[in-house]
């Protein structure tokens, strides 16, 4: 560990002096090496002053801290960008991406609010949804087809503010690790993507605060020991402060967001260490007014809430023989609308609760072979919609009781991870199954993940895996909506299934600190969920009813740049891609494109450097036009009461018109206080500009009457053109 600040030192050399074995810490800093009590571990990482010890002074006092070389600062500078970009060239899966919360702090940002699922789509392989929406696309899966851990636990809604921010507080996040392919064993339930973030670790010698001010929201955070390198907590709060100062100027403004985080670390001895992470989230809505302050009653309003609830409290152990993981997890989401004019209203509820355990297990079989295995089970109870009403509107909509549905997704996962000169592998299994009533699902579900060595700057990397998928997001809408549903599988319903093919190469410059990497892929995905044409789904418990199953397929190919160190850091990603579905209840059975088919995404991110205290920051973004069904003319007919004309609407094939491609540009600069060893506190000052030439991207498609030639055309409106923005971000340590 760092020993200015207590964060883990991922990817550090550790030399048995005797036997001359090497080996490199994982993400998080910790490491497994054989030897005899004398033998001495040399400790090295660039940028930071080496260390020796005895294996027994190791075994006496595990944590290892480093201090950082102040004489040699370009070379902590190298050691950033080879930590990473060799971890991921040096890594057996395909697809794996790890996002540092640094390099995320540093990029453009909306209203100067750091976004951690915004970056994710500027990586190959993603596709960002509707702008204003946190939804995003891996590969051609759906939306619903990520699974989003937090600490462990699942995320169902990941956007504040309608989705322009993700829930996710910068202060209390680490790093985010994006798995698009060679998935693990012991991650499934999505068919898509993985997006395992995890909450920074925690300081346990000194008092840590940060935090930033910017124009949309707040936020602070502070670590603070309760027993010196044994015993810290974390509390990390945000919220959206505009209702508060709209009240000064006596103005309403019904809307806000927070979010909490807290977090506990205990290392109850050398070898076991209890982690507690805590997260809620909420936005509300509240609105309404009189119309005639002289008529009782005459009031009508809205009210909006939405929100997030995990927990997860997770137990590390470790020993000589095997290293022990035991997760318990709970999350809840849920939403409410309610909506009331005058003596009628209707109240809208939804709510899905998880409560699951994952038990881990990690034995090496020797120095270089590995075994991971577990098990892992999660009761999930889905209240779809609950429908309350009265007055007039009861007679329009009555009121429901949306049937809770109740699964059991459990799974049995092991791995054997090897290495044989320049072949690496890792062979596995994932058993998972769904339980739901009279009904038990079960799939097998392998996973294979080779890396070979051509020589010290070139590897081929390959995987192949299948997913499983026992709950689905049905939403009737191109964007995610609150009233969007979460269904399990049930009878009639059954679960999604994926099989998809990676192959890679991978190219490390080792001068410049670059790595480059092209993947192909193909994804063949089996019951997929739709719905027939015309179906609404607000406001509405018989949808099932309505729901189709079908097959699709993707395939395309990614190519990546990628530097994280030195004055000039960023990457370039560039994904072609193709996706198509077939429903043979659809587009007259034949295959039609999805509507996040986009054949073209080009992401641009770049930081450099311009001083020691001044660095330009920019982000460009190309991609091609979502896909939809336009109406392309009217045919009458006589109604059925033979006294007018319908006009019924013709469309083409599904999908079959794109919408204009967009682009845009953000940048940043940042301006850095002073940096010197006894100043206790840093500041940095960010100016942004989001969308630079003032581009606004589409989001939705309005149909447009011209009486002059008495046609229709179509028009797509954009939200968000040039806005500047500024935040200020500090740090305190003691």
């Amino acid at each position: 560990m760092d020993k200015e600040n207590n964060q883990p030192l991922p990817f550090a050399n550790i030399i048995n002096t005797v036997t001359k074995r090497v080996v490199v810490t994982d993400h998080l800093g910790f490491f497994r090496i054989s030897g005899q009590p004398t033998d001495t571990l040399k400790f090295t990482f660039v940028g930071y002053l080496s260390s020796q010890k005895t294996i027994e002074e190791v075994m006496r006092q595990p944590v290892i801290l480093l201090v950082a070389s102040s004489t040699e600062l370009k070379e902590v500078e190298i050691r950033d960008s080879r930590s990473l970009v060799i971890e991921e060239f040096e890594n057996i899966r395909p697809g794996r991406r790890i996002v540092k919360k640094d390099a995320i702090m540093e990029l453009p940002a909306l209203g100067g609010e750091p976004d951690f699922i915004k970056v994710i789509t500027l990586l190959p392989g993603t596709t960002k949804g509707i702008e204003g929406t946190n939804d995003f696309f891996v590969r051609g899966g759906a939306a619903d087809q990520n699974l989003i851990l937090l600490d462990g636990a699942t995320v169902y809604n990941t956007g504040h503010l309608f989705g322009f921010l993700s829930v996710f507080n910068p202060a209390a996040i680490g790093q985010i690790t994006l798995l698009t392919g060679g998935f693990p064993a012991e991650y499934g339930g999505r068919l898509s993507s993985i997006i395992d973030i995890r909450s920074k670790t925690i300081s346990k010698d000194q008092v840590f605060i940060e935090g930033g001010i910017g124009l949309i929201s707040s936020r602070i955070s502070a670590e603070i020991p309760l027993l010196k390198d044994k015993l810290a907590i974390q509390v990390a709060v945000r919220r959206t402060y505009a209702d508060q100062v709209a009240k000064l100027a006596d103005i309403s403004l019904p809307y806000y967001f927070y979010d909490v985080n807290f977090n506990l670390e205990w290392d109850i001895n050398k070898k076991s260490r209890l982690h507690y992470s805590y997260y809620q989230g909420d936005d509300a809505l509240d609105y309404s007014r009189i119309r005639d302050q002289d008529v009782e009653g005459d009031e009508s309003g809205s009210q909006f809430e939405i929100g997030n609830l995990t927990q997860t409290l997770s137990l590390r152990h470790n020993n000589e023989s095997f290293t022990s993981t035991t997760d318990v997890h709970f999350t809840q989401f849920d939403y409410n609308i309610n909506s009331f004019f005058q003596d009628n209203f209707i109240d809208v509820d939804s709510d899905i609760k998880d409560l699951g355990i994952q038990q881990k297990f990690t034995k090496p079989v020797n120095d270089v072979d590995k075994l991971h295995f577990g098990l892992s089970t999660i009761y999930k109870v889905v209240e779809p919609n609950l429908i309350n009403s009265g007055g007039e509107f009861s007679e329009i909509i009555p009121a429901s009781d949306g049937k809770d549905q109740q699964v059991i997704e459990s799974a049995v996962f092991g791995e054997w991870e090897y290495e044989r000169g320049p072949l690496e592998g890792i062979v596995g299994v994932r058993i998972s199954s769904a339980k739901v009533p009279e009904k038990f699902y079960w799939q097998p579900e392998p996973r294979l993940a080779f890396r070979y060595k051509l020589d010290d700057n070139w590897a081929l990397k390959a995987s192949y895996t299948r997913m499983s998928q026992y709950i689905h997001r049905v939403s009737s809408s191109s964007f995610a909506l609150p009233t969007d549903i979460w269904y399990p599988v049930e009878e009639q319903v059954k679960p999604q299934t994926a099989n998809q093919l990676t192959l890679g190469v991978n190219k490390l410059f080792e001068k410049s600190g670059i790595v480059a990497s092209s993947e192909v892929y193909y994804k063949k995905m089996t019951n997929l969920i739709e719905f027939r044409e015309g179906t609404n789904l607000f406001l509405n418990n018989e949808f099932r009813e309505s729901l189709i199953q079908g097959n699709g397929e993707s395939y395309g190919i990614e190519w990546l740049a990628r530097k994280d160190g030195g004055r000039h850091r960023g990457w370039l990603s560039y994904t072609l891609s193709w996706t198509n579905r077939e429903f043979d209840k659809l587009n007259n059975g034949n295959p039609f494109s999805a509507r996040y088919d986009r054949r073209h995404n080009v992401s641009l991110v770049t930081n450099y450097d311009l001083t020691d205290r001044w660095t330009f920051s920019a982000v460009w973004e190309f991609i091609s036009g979502a896909r939809f069904t336009p109406i392309i003319g009217y045919y009458s007919v006589p109604n059925a009461a033979a006294t007018g004309i319908d006009l019924i609407p013709q469309y083409p094939e599904r999908n079959s018109v794109k919408l204009a491609d967009t682009h845009r540009l953000d940048f940043s600069i940042i301006f850095k206080g002073k940096k010197r060893p006894e100043k206790k506190w840093r500041a940095d000052w960010h100016f942004s500009v989001y969308n630079a030439y003032n581009r606004a991207t589409p989001i939705a498609i309005d149909i447009k009457y011209d009486e002059a030639t008495d046609t229709y055309s179509y028009e797509q409106p954009g939200l968000l053109g040039l806005l500047p923005s500024i935040s200020y971000n500090f740090k305190f340590i003691k």
